[in-house]
């Protein structure tokens, strides 16, 4: 019995884990708000390396998010938050 419980548990801690890698729409959404405000700053003649690279990282977490790779897709989205967040940064 208790090693039914232990694979049990085990099978809970893994299915929670594996969850921690869901890119959702809203997440996209979040970082296309960044992007828009980055060009409203100017990032595309204050920081282009950044704003476009932002704008293709994004591009690639939503052709992932499409193909239901969601651990592409979430690390594209996070580094074209982090290139939308230094955009805007270096734009003010």
């Amino acid at each position: 019995m208790k090693g039914w419980r232990g694979l049990l548990m085990l099978c809970a801690a893994l299915y929670l884990l594996g969850g921690c890698a869901v890119y959702t729409p809203r997440d996209v959404k979040g970082v296309e708000d960044l992007i828009n405000q980055a060009a409203a700053a100017g990032a595309e003649k204050k920081a282009p390396y950044e704003y476009y690279s932002a704008k293709e990282f994004l591009s690639n977490a939503k052709d992932e998010l499409g193909e239901a790779d969601d651990k592409n897709a979430k690390m594209f989205g996070e580094k074209a938050r982090a290139q939308a967040e230094k955009a805007l940064q270096m734009s003010k």
